[in-house]
């Protein structure tokens, strides 16, 4: 989750279940979502276009319509890279997944190369939100391994919120709202077989830090990079220290 590549910092066993690197732009008539998709799908190796039907209702004094509109989501798919992006003509954003996240090599030539095309098309393009999601799942088989894998902060709340009986879910959060970015942090036990009674304790770190500024295109790659740092800086401040030398 650094910023700097392959480097000491790596932790190629980062537990990442999922990464998500997502922005919401601000609808403008010259974009044409489905123009940015077709200019992209030269880096991935297939493409595929996903109908969707979009629903509006309108009201006036003396009636209401609704009306149906199909658009779609176009996906890019490399199964080479284990990664996925998605244009939403619904949404009008676009983003990146991937179960296969070990830095930040995995998007930043992609997020260039989209940039690249956008400002082709219209330089002043503007987000409403980046953000970049990290949804980190550690094995714990006993709650008492707990603070082997989470920092003594998180390992002290965590066995606080188990001290129930019969508990089939147990999930902390906490927002924390910084001047240049928003972070969501959530951890505890989500438990693969819920509802059934927590047996085993796989440990959730989902971290999603984001903003939700006006930002002009120009301006997107330093704010991924901030955030990455960010998200970056709070894994490790929540994690055992020596767990941490495991994970590289």
């Amino acid at each position: 989750m650094n910023e700097n590549g392959i480097n000491d910092k790596n932790l190629n066993k980062n537990g990442i279940k999922n990464f998500i690197l997502r922005i919401d732009l601000i609808k403008n008539k010259i974009l044409d979502i489905s123009k940015i998709a077709d200019a992209m799908a030269s880096y991935f190796d297939r493409a595929e276009k996903r109908q969707l039907s979009n629903f509006t209702l309108k009201f006036t004094n003396d009636d209401s319509k609704l009306t149906k509109e199909e658009v779609f989501n176009f996906v890019l798919i490399s199964e080479t890279k284990s990664v996925s992006m998605t244009f939403s003509e619904i949404e009008n954003a676009f983003w990146i997944k991937s179960s296969q996240y070990r830095n930040n090599l995995i998007y930043k030539e992609l997020i260039k190369k989209v940039i690249e095309e956008i400002s082709t098309i219209c330089n002043e393009t503007e987000a409403k939100r980046i953000g970049l999601r990290y949804i980190n799942e550690f094995k714990c088989e006993k709650i008492s391994h707990v603070g082997q894998i989470y920092g003594k902060r998180l390992t002290t709340i965590t066995k606080a919120m188990m001290k129930e009986e019969n508990q089939s879910r147990v999930i902390g959060m906490e927002h924390y709202n910084n001047d240049e970015y928003k972070l969501r942090l959530q951890y505890g036990i989500p438990n693969n077989f819920y509802p059934s009674v927590i047996t085993l304790c796989p440990l959730l770190l989902d971290i999603d830090s984001y903003t939700e500024c006006t930002c002009n295109i120009s301006d997107f790659e330093k704010i991924i990079s901030d955030l990455n740092h960010a998200a970056y800086g709070k894994f490790i401040k929540e994690m055992n220290p020596k767990y941490l030398e495991e994970l590289k």
